[in-house]
């Protein structure tokens, strides 16, 4: 799989969750993706347990992603793999069927962490999942944590044992992130980039940016390298 080809995290279903509405949104976000670059997309549905069963939300997902596959109206259609945006919790290694809501293609996990000051229990139940699922961990939008974490807080996420590190696309809109993102770059990190993109207007789709701002790290910095980690 060619990574700068791929997006890793995005909310293009139609109606599962607070991104695409319908399956004409959904087309919508397709097209613009793929005009943008896009081969191969990694559907991500937000997943929260105190929500939903995992039974039921698998049963959601798999509707959602046969309305958008018959719909008929993208002729070309890119390689979309299944997964989840898995809320973190307290004690949420000890649910079992966790590791059905991985990407089976790439036999991946992705995790958020709650938008709040950072606990050490996070990356403690972070390292749990792993070990209970036997499958590598992905933190989805590290960028998104940059008003409230503290260099301390980040330095304890990047010690949890071979995880990936994701960032959104839209991180190289903004000084904060875009600060944020260069030293994993420097230090080949090993990171992967979503649109995390939700719809067409306020949440869209910078896969073409991401790219563009890439191009000006290779002259100095091995960036492909970074996806061969």
């Amino acid at each position: 799989m060619n990574f700068f080809d791929t997006d890793f995290h995005c909310h293009i279903l139609p109606g599962i969750d607070d991104g695409a509405a319908n399956t004409e949104e959904s087309v919508k976000l397709i097209q613009m993706q793929m005009a943008q670059g896009v081969r191969n997309i990694v559907a991500t549905p937000h997943f929260r347990l105190h929500e939903i069963s995992i039974e039921k939300f698998l049963k959601r997902r798999a509707a959602a992603f046969d309305k958008l596959l018959n719909c008929g109206a993208i002729k070309e259609m890119p390689h979309i793999m299944l997964a989840a945006e898995i809320a973190l919790e307290r004690n949420l290694c000890y649910v079992d069927g966790i590791e059905l809501l991985a990407n089976q293609e790439m036999d991946t996990l992705l995790i958020e962490i709650p938008y709040e000051g950072y606990r050490k229990w996070m990356s403690e139940e972070i390292e749990e999942i792993a070990y209970r699922t036997k499958k590598q961990i992905i933190i989805a939008h590290l960028d998104r944590y940059v008003d409230i974490f503290s260099s301390a807080d980040y330095n304890d996420i990047l010690n949890i044992p071979d995880a990936i590190f994701q960032f959104n696309t839209s991180t190289f809109t903004k000084w904060k992130s875009k600060k944020l993102v260069k030293p994993f770059i420097k230090d080949d990190y090993p990171i992967i980039f979503g649109t995390d993109c939700h719809n067409t207007t306020s949440r869209k789709p910078t896969f073409d940016l991401m790219l563009k701002q890439l191009k000006k790290y290779e002259p100095n910095y091995n960036v492909r390298k970074l996806f061969e980690n």
